[in-house]
């Protein structure tokens, strides 16, 4: 998924998604130095999500012994 940032207001960016509507972010929310027209590439790391996950059942599963 690719956003472009349409202008930035104070604090906020607008965001342009692939289709066509806009959103606004936290500019805080959004990679350091980005600017107007700047595309942003969203994507979800599933072997990232897993690992992570994994992490947290053994931490719990520790916890509750």
């Amino acid at each position: 998924m690719k956003w472009i940032i349409d202008r930035i207001e104070n604090d906020i960016a607008v965001c342009e998604l692939e289709n066509g509507t806009f959103i606004d972010l936290n500019i805080n929310a959004l990679p350091e130095n980005v600017s107007e027209g700047d595309v942003i590439t969203i994507n979800i790391d599933k072997n990232e999500t897993k690992s992570k996950k994994e992490k947290i059942d053994k931490l719990m599963n520790d916890l509750f012994k």
